[in-house]
């Protein structure tokens, strides 16, 4: 212990107990420098942990990226169509009520104006259309002295020129070599338009001469003079309309037309006919006193009895296809015989007339 130079000693094996029935064998330390493992390395431990670490890492986060969209879907799509849908049809169905009930509200008040100044303006055109009227009338009553009309006909040959056609001599049985078969003084076409017989001379009417027959209609009370060889003929029972037949096709007719309203004749007559140029018609007052106006290619007459405008009389010849027509003198006769009969109202006797006949003398 002293100076004594210890020899060291070579360690020992560790000698451990051994456990029964299993032995445990040891690398030899020759070995141990192939392994390249050293014990305590503290930076490969750790360097380790991190690389765990990092692959971890990239699993969870490789999980999370595939798992979100899947469960951001079915969340995301139910949100927003329980959202944007019942909002949507809620607004439609206030909005669409909210319309209709202004749209009714406006659309009545505004058809009721609309209907008071209609009205209003009706009035006024209605005053002003029959002061417009009888302007027209006036007017019309000044130009009778207007131009004559060319007419697309002329009468049929006259041997006598005596104004009846050789066509209407022999239809009543005068001369067609001589203007005045009676030898009275006057032609015979004017005794015919005059209602006299051509074939007698003096006072002899051609009512009774036995040349013409007279035509009575019961139901609109006129009375017309035609040649006795011609036929009357109503087309219906009305009665409203006659036709008086000819043997070449010609015929002359009378028709009735209401007048509810009693116009003025000018006035009925551009009612029928609103274009009419009333410059062409020619007005006048026949014989009888009716107020007549004549067309412009005089083949027909209207008739009106001012004191009971309520029907017009048309008198009309209607020459067809015709340009030489037979009866113009005969047409001019039967309008000159026109007449209209008012029935007969008997009178009721009053107390005055009563009185009056007690108290007057017998024999006057």
């Amino acid at each position: 212990m002293f100076g004594k130079k210890t020899v060291p000693t070579q360690p020992q094996a560790e000698v451990k107990p051994k456990f029964e029935p299993y032995d445990i064998h040891v690398m030899p330390p020759k070995f141990q420098k192939y392994l390249a493992v050293k014990k305590r390395g503290l930076g490969r431990f750790i360097l380790v942990l991190v690389i765990i670490f990092l692959v971890l890492g990239g699993l969870a986060f490789g999980a999370f990226y595939y798992l979100m969209p899947m469960q951001k879907a079915p969340v995301q799509l139910p949100k927003l169509n329980l959202n944007q849908a019942p909002p949507v049809n809620l607004n439609q169905n206030l909005n669409l009520a909210n319309a209709n009930q202004n749209v009714n509200a406006n659309l009545n008040e505004n058809v009721n104006a609309n209907a008071n100044q209609n009205v209003n303006a009706n009035e006024n055109v209605n005053v002003n259309a029959n002061e417009n009227v009888n302007l027209n009338e006036n007017t019309n009553l000044n130009l009778n002295a207007a131009p004559p009309v060319a007419l697309n006909y002329a009468s049929s040959v006259d041997s006598d020129n005596d104004q009846l056609t050789d066509e209407e001599e022999d239809l009543y049985g005068t001369e067609k070599r001589k203007p005045d078969t009676d030898e009275d003084g006057y032609i015979d076409g004017q005794e015919l338009i005059n209602l006299f017989n051509p074939k007698a001379a003096g006072a002899s009417f051609l009512a009774t001469s036995g040349l013409v027959n007279q035509y009575t209609n019961p139901i609109f009370n006129y009375e017309i003079l035609h040649p006795s060889a011609w036929l009357a003929r109503p087309t219906d029972q009305s009665l409203s309309e006659v036709i008086f037949q000819s043997t070449t096709g010609e015929y002359i007719e009378v028709l009735v037309q209401d007048n509810p309203d009693k116009l003025d004749l000018v006035q009925w007559y551009l009612k029928q006919s609103p274009l009419a140029d009333l410059n062409q018609l020619k007005r006048q007052v026949t014989k009888q006193g009716y107020d007549e106006l004549i067309s412009p290619d005089q083949l027909t007459h209207y008739l009106v009895d001012k004191n009971n405008p309520d029907k017009v009389y048309v008198l009309s010849y209607n020459i067809g296809n015709k340009t030489r027509v037979n009866f113009l003198t005969t047409f001019q006769t039967m309008l000159a015989s026109f007449k209209l009969t008012i029935p007969a109202t008997p009178e009721t006797p009053t107390n005055a007339n009563l009185n009056t006949n007690l108290n007057q003398p017998l024999g006057t």
